[in-house]
């Protein structure tokens, strides 16, 4: 706890600074570098009187460009500290820093573009939004965790046209083990994807197909296919997707719908319908729906609350978190 006082209290220092933009990070010196983070805190309510406060996520930045050549880095401390009561009364802390993202961009021309390194899995386009402040809900829909890894340690290489057609193509491969190995939600020493995705000014749709191993030497196949709609009061995303190994379909289906609506000026309503079905290990096939209202005062800081109703109904919960990008 004590760790997570002295953060917060480099964040209050940070918003004071005069030449500081919240959410923009603060430059180094004279140099193309600049360092920032976030912070995430929540709170689970549940049906069978399980209650959890965590400081969930705190991440530190550096990002930077010098003329073809960019770099992110991204290194945070996962349930830096969890108290639980009611069903059970414990309180944990850990201050290990994984390795989230670190990875070289290298841009060719106005087309092609070449990424090296750990990175957030490019599938769908729920996992490229990573930092949770910038998440329209509190919590993730299950295929996001259950379906594919989501980092990965390799090349990706990207192209898109903007000015004949609204096609992008993506290549990902993966030989080796992750930067990480405790930072992935599965571990995996090999994973290729390939992937297309039509960009239109209010809709865009996309397909990936993927492959992977485990370390244990296991090997899955994947596919998602993913829409997002967007307008000025409203944004709708739906992804539906399945995984096999050499024998059968371990994750038969899973999706999600997602609807978000700008009820005013930093106000929003969002809800949620997600369904999945994993036929492995602890099998288990479940129904969610997700009712949530988010307030950002400004861009960079989020407080959210939302209501899950679930299948299995001594599972269902409240969740309120709040998330500020310094």
């Amino acid at each position: 706890m004590k760790h997570s006082l002295l953060i917060l209290l480099f964040v209050a220092s940070l918003l004071r600074a005069g030449d500081y933009t919240i959410g923009s990070g603060i430059k180094i010196g004279k140099l193309p570098v600049y360092a920032g983070g976030y912070i995430t805190l929540d709170q689970l309510i549940r049906n069978d009187n399980y209650n959890r406060f965590r400081i969930d996520d705190i991440a530190f930045i550096t990002y930077g460009d010098y003329k073809r050549f960019s770099y992110l880095s991204e290194l945070e401390v996962k349930n830096g500290y969890v108290k639980e009561w009611g069903k059970r009364d414990t309180t944990k802390t850990n201050m290990r820093l994984n390795i989230e993202r670190l990875y070289l961009n290298y841009t060719y021309d106005d087309k092609l573009e070449v990424r090296l390194g750990k990175f957030n899995t490019p599938v769908g386009y729920w996992n490229l939004t990573p930092i949770g402040v910038l998440r329209d809900s509190a919590s993730n829909p299950y295929l996001a965790y259950i379906l594919y890894p989501r980092y990965t340690t390799g090349v990706q290489i990207s192209y898109e046209d903007h000015l004949n057609n609204a096609n992008a193509y993506t290549l990902i491969i993966q030989h080796n083990n992750d930067l990480d190995d405790n930072y992935n939600n599965i571990i995996v020493n090999r994973h290729n994807i390939i992937g297309i995705e039509h960009i239109g000014e209010e809709i865009s749709y996309k397909a990936n197909i993927g492959y992977f191993r485990t370390t244990s030497n296991k090997d899955f196949y994947y596919f998602l296919l993913s829409l997002l709609y967007e307008r000025e009061t409203y944004k709708i995303s739906a992804e539906y997707g399945a995984r096999r190994d050499r024998e059968r379909w371990s994750v038969p289906y899973a999706f999600y719908m997602q609807g978000v609506y700008h009820l005013a000026a930093k106000h929003d309503i969002i809800g949620r319908l997600e369904s999945y079905k994993i036929d492995e290990g602890v099998k288990r096939h479940e129904n969610i729906g997700v009712i949530g209202y988010t307030y950002r005062p400004i861009y960079p800081m989020t407080y959210k609350i939302e209501y899950q109703l679930r299948s299995y109904t001594n599972e269902s919960q409240i969740k309120l978190s709040f998330s500020i990008l310094f």
